[in-house]
């Protein structure tokens, strides 16, 4: 049988199916602006392709806090007080289903896929997440364990506001919106993330200062969460991953100047499952009893 992932985000909707180690087939769809179709949309693209009986199980990666199977917390996308699991598993006739953080989904299928008990993973792209894996385990107390994304790295009345309402956040500085609205309102422009990176690629001062930025900001945010666990294993995923070793490297080259004595020796590297462990969690975590 197949195993289906679902990874909701502002812009899309990933797709991955899975027949045992296998990827069998994908599909991408436009997240839709009201939230009362999310759920629909999702539940007819799937049967646009499988029958519900053809499905053992699947996750379903929320851009947001999820508490008892419900988004209690969702800033960059209108899905808040959807209940997935139960939705979908009337609509689908199917009870094995994981609703989960998206950047913890990923911790948790980036930790079976390497081996790793203990890990911290970021999730980069629309918004910022994080997952936190201990001893095999997700970290996770009343669904907000893990929001990496609303740690403050800033501080003062010209803080950016993060799209929760607050000010300060690490999310506003680091993540594929932030660095495009950077460049965008300096040059007056409308490139899109994969046009800065190549911007900076062509020595483009301005991309590389917002690159920059972003790298230090993150920097900041992994030695607040590596200073809180002990854990010196981080592995970055989602859109800004892309942006290459080239990235990673600033990321390591400012971390220094705001860890703890101690911890500078902590790996900074590009996750295994990368973009696209949204939609590979289903791969890794259904049928396994432990983490379902």
């Amino acid at each position: 049988m197949l195993k289906c992932g679902i990874d909701i985000g502002g812009t899309n909707i990933k797709f991955g199916f899975f027949d045992g180690e296998k990827k069998v087939n994908s599909v991408v769809i436009k997240t839709p602006k009201v939230k009362e179709k999310v759920i629909p949309s999702i539940v007819c693209e799937i049967k646009k392709k499988y029958k519900p009986s053809d499905i053992l199980g699947y996750t379903v990666a929320i851009p947001g806090v999820v508490l008892n199977d419900v988004v209690v917390f969702a800033p960059n996308t209108d899905i808040f007080g959807l209940n997935f699991k139960e939705e979908l598993g009337l609509l689908l006739e199917n009870d094995n289903i994981i609703v989960e953080n998206d950047a913890n989904l990923q911790a948790m299928a980036e930790a079976k896929a390497t081996g790793l008990d203990d890990l911290i993973l970021i999730s980069i792209g629309t918004g910022l997440g994080g997952g936190i894996i201990i001893d095999g385990k997700l970290l996770n107390k009343n669904g907000f364990a893990g929001e990496i994304g609303h740690i403050k790295v800033h501080f003062g009345a010209n803080s950016r506001m993060c799209g929760c309402g607050k000010l300060g956040c690490s999310e506003a500085y680091v993540s594929c919106k932030a660095i495009v609205k950077d460049y965008n309102d300096i040059n007056h422009t409308n490139v899109n993330s994969k046009e800065l990176f190549d911007l900076a690629r062509a020595k483009d001062k301005l991309a590389i200062k917002c690159i920059n930025d972003c790298a230090r900001y993150l920097a900041i945010t992994i030695a607040t969460v590596v200073a809180t666990t002990g854990i010196k294993e981080v592995h970055i995923a989602g859109g800004l991953s892309n942006a290459g070793e080239a990235f990673l490297r600033n990321v390591r080259y400012h971390y220094p100047k705001y860890c703890v004595r101690n911890m500078e020796d902590v790996k900074i590297k590009q996750a295994y499952l990368q973009y696209e462990a949204g939609t590979y969690a289903a791969k890794y975590l259904i049928g396994d009893e432990k983490n379902a």
